[in-house]
């Protein structure tokens, strides 16, 4: 493993994630105040009791502090500049970076129900950004560095340059990153398999692995994150498609991202390999996109190829890139003679917390594959947001929900809530047949967004009543109907082989509030 990194590796990294972050922070606030009340606590308005978090230490309550609307719009506000900030590289330094994350993560915890294990991966590489040089080129800072030394802005486009890192510094954060994404990989394919079954018999009931391999089948015969498009029907109808698919998918997580760490020049390999499984289930699958991470693995001479390939598009912008001078490479001895002469200094700026985060990691990791008995009891990771508990598509599901939410204004009932969210359209449902009898095939579409389908899941499986009433009374505030009416249908996925797609479980559930206005 090289302890080298292209500088527009990094760059790349930081940019996608960046990027991602904006469309995030955006994406949650798409419906305007009926995406907003998820975060608030007040006592009318709100979806959620203030009480209602699993964060209940001191330092979380104010850290993790929902209040008022005004107030969170301020903090996305703040989020949002920051990841802005950090996306093109402008002030993007240690204590900006730490800020971005301490607000990522705040943004995150206000509120649980919307959130899955793809927003705790997103976190936890904006945690390692803190302690690697993202903005080194590509970057406004960079090109103002280089216009305050008198070099010309696009330098650094017609440079191939490589950090060479000096060791102790910042070889642990780049090798600590890149274990992380290999981590959450290893971590979901363990907790699929041996975490669940052990090294016995049992584990052939595994779905991810022979002779089973029906998990990508319940994944999509799922109502949950799945797209309705004609080839998602067409995986589910076909048990040797959907076989094939679960065995690749489950090699290519395990494997690919080993190789990808392993590996030097050719770490695009399995890096392409990723990046088409990601592909995939964004064709098939509503789920947030990991394609990003993997840009950390792009060798230096995949970027030099593509640079290439970009300076004949854009030749005026875009220039062929030029090596790291063969004589900066000779000095790689006089480099460590310069270190050791600069002990002192150098010990002063290793970055202590960083090596906390990468051992508390692999301790974490070990932990939660229970090798070990975790002396903290993960308190320690909790605390600061960085469990390695991966628990992605653990089974999958072989039961799932669909939560429908109806209102009545005057004589008109059974209105879609959902879509008078989504268009302010007034589309009216028939509840005795969605009631007695009638499955709608794909639920993913019926939701306002994304966020709201997670949250209703989770919702739906606790069944509690008073939560319940509470998030209609704070709909109820904000819309203009006079009754709502909470539906679960509790449903088994059927398995393959089965021309219908859901059976029901047991009897739906309801739960009805009259609004004050």
């Amino acid at each position: 493993m090289s302890n080298n990194v292209d500088s527009r590796s990094l760059a790349i990294f930081r940019i996608l994630l960046g990027s991602y972050l904006i469309y995030d922070i955006i994406s949650r606030l798409q419906h305007g105040k009926y995406s907003l009340l998820w975060y608030t606590s007040t006592a009318e308005g709100s979806y959620l009791d203030a009480d209602d978090t699993p964060h209940r230490s001191p330092i979380h309550r104010v850290w993790f502090y929902r209040g008022s609307a005004s107030l969170q719009i301020i903090l996305f506000c703040i989020t949002f500049f920051l990841g802005l900030s950090f996306t093109l590289g402008f002030k993007c330094n240690r204590f900006t970076k730490t800020l971005l994350w301490l607000n990522v993560t705040a943004m995150q915890c206000r509120c649980m129900p919307v959130h899955d294990g793809s927003d705790t991966y997103f976190r936890h590489l904006l945690l390692w950004c803190t302690f690697i040089p993202v903005e080194k080129v590509w970057s406004i800072d960079s090109i103002s560095q280089n216009e305050n030394k008198g070099r010309e802005t696009k330098s650094d486009l017609q440079k191939s340059k490589v950090i060479h890192i000096e060791k102790g510094y910042n070889t642990l954060p780049i090798f600590a990153v890149k274990l992380q994404i290999v981590l959450m990989y290893v971590g979901t394919v363990l907790h699929r398999s041996l975490d669940l079954y052990g090294f016995s018999m049992k584990i052939f009931q595994c779905k991810w692995l022979p002779p089973q391999l029906t998990a990508v089948h319940y994944a999509l015969g799922g109502s949950f994150a799945t797209r309705d498009i004609a080839l998602g029907d067409f995986v589910r109808s076909n048990i040797y498609i959907s076989k094939f698919m679960t065995l690749t998918a489950i090699l290519i997580e395990g494997i690919a991202p080993i190789m990808c760490l392993v590996l030097k020049k050719k770490a695009y390999i399995p890096q392409i390999l990723l990046v088409k499984l990601h592909f995939g289930l964004l064709l098939l699958m509503n789920l947030p996109v990991a394609m990003a991470a993997t840009s950390i693995f792009t060798p230096t001479s995949m970027i030099d190829k593509m640079q290439r390939q970009l300076s004949k598009i854009f030749p005026s912008t875009v220039k062929n890139p030029v090596p790291s001078s063969p004589t900066s490479m000779k000095k790689k001895d006089m480099d460590d003679c310069t270190v050791a002469k600069n002990k002192k200094t150098k010990r002063k700026s290793k970055p202590f917390i960083a090596y906390f985060f990468f051992f508390y990691m692999l301790y974490d990791f070990g932990g939660n594959r229970n090798w070990y008995k975790k002396i903290d009891s993960g308190d320690v990771g909790e605390f600061l947001r960085f469990s390695q508990y991966w628990v992605m598509y653990s089974g999958p599901p072989t039961t799932t929900s669909h939560a429908l939410l109806t209102g009545s204004i005057g004589e008109t009932r059974g209105i879609n809530v959902w879509q008078w969210i989504k268009t302010r359209e007034i589309q009216v449902v028939d509840i005795e047949a969605f009631q007695d009898g009638e499955i709608w095939t794909n639920f993913t579409h019926v939701y306002p967004s994304p966020r709201f389908e997670r949250a209703m899941l989770d919702w739906s499986k606790i069944h509690d009543k008073r939560r319940t009433q509470r998030l209609l009374q704070g709909i109820c505030e904000v819309t203009p109907f006079d009754e709502l009416t909470f539906i679960v249908q509790n449903l088994d996925i059927n398995p393959p082989g089965i021309d219908t797609r859901f059976s029901r479980r047991r009897p739906d559930t309801s739960t009805s509030v009259t609004c004050k206005n």
